[in-house]
């Protein structure tokens, strides 16, 4: 450390160069922990479990014509038919399908009467075996049975039927143990639902939605002229399950199918926005980190071509190279040391900005440790080269000129 004083009075006397290198690991730090904080956090959005076996679902919307008997008939005709394929595992109906922005939501309450709601979930209605159809866990109570299965001409949550939620939005009802839910009734806007089961995941209609991991499925088959059908393959070829399928549905005149999707690419087309983000933020921190780099080692060789006559007379007067090296270092570490507390203040400054507009969450002050290593280390490895550089040139030879 007895470098250490002459190295701050140098500093001091060359500002100019110093100080604009400080300023920009202060900058780049900052930015740095930002970007790095909301590239996770949107991997974790990107790569959230959905709770459905994606690989072997499709989906797809279908017209129903006649009377409401006909319709009820035509649907369970078809249904039927599907369910006796070899390439089909089951198939369902639903009110909402996930990724794809199509579904409905409520408030959710645990007293009518309260002012205001505890949370939103989207909700799933659909065959009384959509929770295995989907490849969702229950994990907690009871699913339901044929007996709970009723088939509707309108849309109504006035009969209690009992309902099934996912874990998330349990947590958000009872936070000290969400297991309390069981048997508990919740209010889905003013209407009476006791909670029957809960399930490990289950993703929403909506990607971007913050609640998408809130949802409530009912055992209630709405009969309406278009309705959506999830369909689980047998085995691995979905192509083909998804041609027997429709040679079956394409058999009633006037049909029409809209919307045919697998959920994996319903996935993928859902995320499309966020991964082009992510992409975006990840290409901003790689290039961060090589221009800090790319600073200090620039700065560093330029402190060595200044300073050849002063680190020849160094060498002549018997320091050696790793003394030489040590200085380098020690005077690379006191300048990023500087830089990362100015870069501390800054990050904070620049992320309570971010929490404040655009509804962010802070960072957690383990990041800015993790920040501040990175940026040191980056510091580090960018300053050998030049430091070694530097140690290796002769007494002779810095001596010949200025």
């Amino acid at each position: 450390m007895k470098d250490l004083k002459p190295i701050i009075k140098s500093l001091l006397r060359a500002k100019t160069g110093p100080l604009l290198l400080l300023l920009q690991i202060a900058v780049t730090y900052t930015i740095l922990v930002n970007a790095v904080f909301m590239l996770l956090q949107k991997s974790e959005e990107i790569n959230v479990s959905s709770g459905l076996a994606e690989s072997e679902l499709f989906w797809f919307q279908m017209s129903l014509h006649g009377t409401r008997e006909e319709k009820m008939a035509s649907l369970f005709r078809d249904l039927e038919a599907i369910k006796g394929l070899d390439s089909v595992k089951n198939a369902v109906t639903l009110s909402s399908i996930p990724f794809s922005g199509r579904g409905a939501g409520h408030e959710i309450r645990l007293d009518r009467n309260a002012v205001g709601y505890i949370t939103k979930a989207a909700f799933y209605s659909g065959s009384f075996d959509a929770l295995e159809t989907m490849g969702l866990k229950l994990i907690a109570g009871e699913g339901f049975t044929i007996n709970d299965e009723r088939r509707l001409f309108n849309f109504g949550l006035t009969v209690p039927s009992g309902v099934l939620i996912t874990k998330a939005l349990a947590e958000q009802l009872y936070p000290e143990d969400w297991q309390q839910v069981l048997g508990k009734t919740i209010y889905l806007n003013e209407d009476a639902q006791p909670v029957r089961g809960v399930v490990e995941h289950l993703i929403g209609p909506w990607s971007f939605w913050k609640h998408r991991s809130f949802n409530v499925l009912f055992s209630n088959v709405f009969v309406t002229s278009e309705v959506s059908l999830m369909v689980r393959v047998q085995g691995t070829n979905i192509e083909k399950s998804i041609q027997d399928v429709m040679n079956i549905i394409m058999q009633e005149p006037l049909r029409t199918v809209d919307h045919l999707e697998v959920l994996t690419d319903l996935r993928e087309k859902a995320y499309r926005s966020q991964v082009a983000a992510y992409n975006t933020l990840k290409a901003v921190v790689i290039g961060l980190a090589l221009i800090t780099m790319l600073g200090v080692f620039g700065q560093a060789r330029f402190t060595v071509l200044k300073r050849r006559k002063q680190i020849g007379t160094r060498r002549a007067l018997g320091a050696s190279q790793i003394a030489i090296v040590r200085y380098y270092v020690l005077e690379n570490a006191v300048i990023n040391v500087c830089g990362i507390a100015l870069g501390v203040l800054l990050a904070i400054a620049a992320n309570n900005l971010l929490v404040l507009h655009f509804q962010l969450e802070p960072v957690p002050g383990l990041y800015l440790a993790y920040g501040g290593v990175i940026i040191f280390l980056a510091g580090f490895f960018a300053v050998l080269q030049p430091a070694i550089r530097a140690a290796r040139i002769s007494p002779a030879e810095a001596t010949r000129s200025v």
